[in-house]
């Protein structure tokens, strides 16, 4: 599979690097462009013809949503998610009409971030596969799943078992601060995947990830266990 060309559109720096080290961990996707503004977007499309493109709704120049209008009326034909902490029903509505891919609410997650590119690339091959499908697959595109797995207690891509191994040497972890480095390394997984399956706990508010930007270089994501009190 050919690397996919990703365009992020994001006047916050911290939440651009967010994305940009996100997106280049998949392994089918890098970013070739980021932008803070929708002047210096427009330039950047048309300069780099990204695929998918990251769009914030609200830039110093005007809002992702003109954006996008903008860029298909030029005769974009790439695809969009949207990346912006608004919630108002009218602004995902819009989002909707405009045929947006997928809408993350802000503050993202990073899990979020790789499950919106993998419901983009499995979307990519299946449409790639053949001219037709049938309603079945349809509907597996459009997320409208009829036969869902009642008995499984966690998401794809996080292991039960995993998960508790996990969770076991959070508990008599001394430190209440570490990397996905350092927990992959003591319980025998990739930094990848200890990411994920902590971005997963992040997800369940039982650990909080934050920016250590005290590193010398690039900031590293830092995550504190969440104590009950």
């Amino acid at each position: 599979m050919n690397i996919i060309p990703v365009m992020i559109v994001e006047d916050d720096i911290r939440a651009s690097y967010v994305l940009e080290n996100t997106i280049n961990q998949h392994p089918n996707f890098e970013v070739v462009a980021v932008c803070e503004s929708l002047s210096d977007a427009k330039i950047k499309a048309q300069a780099f013809s990204p695929e998918l493109v990251m769009v914030d709704i609200t830039l110093p120049d005007g809002n992702g949503i003109d954006l996008i209008r903008t860029l298909k009326s030029d005769g974009f034909h790439g695809a969009f998610i949207m990346t912006t902490a608004e919630r108002e029903t009218s602004t995902i509505e819009r989002s909707i009409q405009l045929g947006v891919m997928d809408y993350l609410v802000k503050p993202i997650r990073m899990s979020r971030v790789l499950q919106a590119l993998s419901d983009y690339t499995e979307l990519r091959q299946q449409l790639s596969k053949s001219v037709k499908i049938d309603q079945q697959s349809i509907d597996a595109l459009f997320r409208k799943q009829t036969h869902l797995d009642k008995s499984r207690k966690t998401p794809k891509g996080i292991d039960q078992k995993t998960l508790e191994v996990l969770n076991k040497h959070l508990e008599d972890l001394q430190d209440t601060t570490f990397t996905a480095e350092e927990i992959g390394n003591a319980i025998h997984l990739s930094r990848i995947t200890a990411r994920r399956y902590l971005e997963y706990l992040e997800a369940q508010g039982l650990v909080e990830m934050s920016l250590d930007y005290k590193t010398g270089g690039r900031p590293k994501q830092r995550y504190t266990k969440i104590i009950a009190v």
